[in-house]
């Protein structure tokens, strides 16, 4: 076991010692959860530049990368829960009818107790710390689990966590399949976990057995669809490629592969060939800007999909070590392996089809994406593409903004997970809305 792994004894001790913080109504004071809120700030604040090189040192990650998708997003998140968990926490009031008025009803949003984060390797403060904020908001007390493959930044995240927080309301979890095992087999009034599809089920399966709401954020293969009439393929290229590469393609909302007519799918395929020249112009591998995979494993697991598709390699395909160099495919077809699972690394795969229509059957032929991306210029057919498909999110014109774009709901769909979060969602989510009223002794 690694030194900084959670003892499997320590586990059930650190859960009692929650729950019995949660039972002194400890959470229960409004101001005390906005402490802490204001503490996550803080803590982030306080050692950015630490968490750089950290996830830098992990994920070969930019400062620019681990801005826009992990500390900004978490400051985000805090900004907006303690400027608003005052009114959020505050009983509603029911619309009901003049018989049952005398009665007061409202609705009491209650906090849910003890909940289980666990968090992924890819963006671990936000994935982490985004879903905590939520927790105490809405007056939770929490056990985050972070992800053990990265050696440098869940340690130093952990300690920044037990210095910055209250213990006896938010305690960390390290380690691997043992302590997940261990968590899982504890009783939890919510479990949020992101991560795979497979072990999304085997988490939702282990809360069923003690009936708990679980939220699951997952991933998928997420598709574009191109619609060549009036497209700027240059445009488009640009904003597909940025989405793919983005954080050497470990994003859940990346752009998996692109739907477009046979005869239009040359035209893509030369912007993204530009448009890689332009982002690389040295080539990704001597480029500063562009990260790694998280391990040997993943990359070996990479490696083997690459070896085994029949598609065509228009740029890249080349790897070193834990880098993998942008690729992309043309000629995919839909039975081809490198679609038949998330491929979570930089690889870009073209999927020519007749037809529009037929790029919308594809889609609805597979399990649910986390996201669906839509090129096109015509109103009439991004009405017809959003009645016609489901998917966790639908983004027209553009890669990923969904995650960071104030206001929206961040959440799956089918094999994409459920449940939401971000903002006022992620405080509903661990809270449960308490009907009360109140008949006058008359």
């Amino acid at each position: 076991m690694a030194t900084n792994y959670t003892s499997l004894e320590e586990i059930p001790r650190i859960h009692a010692s929650l729950e019995k913080s949660f039972r002194n109504g400890k959470m229960q004071n409004v101001a005390f959860r906005k402490t802490q809120i204001s503490r996550v700030a803080f803590m982030i604040k306080d050692n950015l530049e630490a968490l750089q090189a950290a996830l830098a040192k992990d994920l070969g990650r930019t400062k620019l990368e681990t801005a826009f998708g992990d500390t900004n997003s978490v400051l985000h998140e805090a900004v907006v829960a303690w400027k608003n968990v005052e009114k959020w926490a505050k009983p509603i009031k029911a619309s009901t009818t003049v018989t049952f008025r005398m009665m007061s009803p409202k609705v009491i949003p209650s906090p849910k107790g003890v909940v289980l984060i666990i968090g992924a390797f890819n963006y671990p403060i936000a994935l982490a710390l985004t879903p905590l904020i939520s927790a105490l908001a809405a007056g939770c007390v929490a056990v985050v689990k972070l992800p053990e493959s990265l050696p440098t930044v869940s340690p130093l995240l952990a300690a920044l966590i037990s210095k910055y927080l209250d213990s006896s309301v938010v305690r960390v979890v390290q380690g691997a399949v043992d302590q997940v095992t261990a968590l899982l087999n504890l009783e939890w009034n919510h479990i949020f976990f992101t991560g795979s599809t497979r072990v999304g089920k085997i988490v939702a399966a282990a809360a069923a057995k003690h009936v708990t709401p679980v939220t699951l954020e997952l991933g998928g293969k997420n598709p574009v669809i191109v619609d060549p009439r009036r497209a700027d393929y240059t445009l488009i290229a640009r904003r597909i490629l940025w989405g793919r590469t983005t954080n050497s393609g470990q994003v859940c909302i990346c752009p998996e592969y692109v739907l477009i007519p046979r005869e239009h799918q040359q035209k893509l395929a030369s912007a993204l060939s530009s448009v890689y020249k332009e982002l690389y112009p040295n080539g990704a591998a001597n480029s500063d800007s562009f990260g790694r995979l998280v391990n040997t494993a993943s990359a070996k697991r990479v490696s083997e999909t690459l070896k085994g598709t029949k598609g065509k390699i228009l740029l890249g395909g080349e790897s070193n070590g834990v880098f993998m160099e942008p690729t992309v495919l043309t000629d995919v077809t839909g039975e081809d392996e490198i679609m038949q699972d998330e491929v979570f690394a930089p690889l870009l795969s073209i999927v020519p089809v007749n037809t529009l229509d037929e790029a919308v059957a594809f889609i609805n032929d597979r399990p649910q994406p986390l996201a669906l991306y839509v090129f096109t210029q015509d109103s009439n057919f991004k009405d017809k593409i959003t009645r016609n498909t489901r998917s966790g999110s639908i983004i027209f014109n553009d890669t990923m903004i969904q995650n960071v774009a104030p206001g929206l709901p961040f959440g799956g769909s089918g094999n994409s997970g459920y449940g939401q979060y971000h903002g006022k969602y992620g405080f509903d989510t661990f809270t449960h809305l308490r009907a009360s009223a109140d008949t006058p002794n008359w």
